[in-house]
């Protein structure tokens, strides 16, 4: 049942943002009593806190499978790019906004995934792909570990990229074929055609 209201949760504040779902709008959803909400959580804030785990834990796993995936660096990384897109297009911009102006403690949760399993990922991605010769053996990994990071949340950012103006999906292809074109070998090159191609053709 936790886990099914959790999931509940993740749809309508996707969708509509956290301020405007009340509890009793979750419950509803649900099919339960909201008496049956607050057995498994004491208010809305530990329930968005709550969600934000479910969020990042999802997300990771999704990530960690990309991985495993990925034939080499270059693919892997492409894959997740993929996942990250899935993410990116199920949310509504505003649950962002809101989850860093009214739930803090929440927020934190995302800032510490981001700064430390996305920028673990990006960092384990920068050594494989040098050992497999598809990346530079002089890249500065600590500064493009950083850069990275930056294009991702500008490349999250509605002030940067409004939605009327830009689609998400364009976005993150046009960043990270700048970012991997910037460290790859001429090996590396090909190979990242190849796969943005491939992913461009399925989404």
């Amino acid at each position: 049942m936790r886990d099914r209201i959790l999931e509940t949760s993740l749809r309508l504040f996707s969708i509509y943002g956290i301020k405007s779902i009340t509890m009793q709008d979750i419950a509803r959803e649900c099919g339960i009593s909201k008496k049956t909400v607050y057995e498994h959580f004491a208010d809305k804030s530990e329930l968005v806190e709550a969600f934000t785990g479910f969020l990042t834990n999802a997300h990771c796993m999704r990530i960690t499978k990309a991985c495993a995936e990925g034939r080499d660096a270059i693919e892997e990384l492409v894959l997740s790019l993929r996942q990250t897109e899935v993410l990116v297009k199920s949310i509504n911009p505003i649950l962002l906004f809101e989850l860093e102006k009214y739930h803090p403690t929440a927020w934190k949760k995302i800032t510490d995934f981001k700064h430390q399993f996305i920028a673990k990922n990006i960092q384990d991605n920068l050594e494989r792909g040098i050992r497999e010769g598809l990346y530079r053996s002089n890249i500065r990994t600590n500064i493009m570990v950083h850069m990275r990071l930056m294009q991702l949340d500008s490349a999250f950012n509605p002030l940067h990229f409004p939605a009327t103006e830009f689609d998400i999906h364009e976005v993150m292809y046009e960043v990270t074929e700048h970012y991997i074109h910037g460290i790859a070998t001429p090996e590396g090159h090909r190979k990242a055609e190849q796969y943005l191609a491939a992913h461009h053709r399925i989404t």
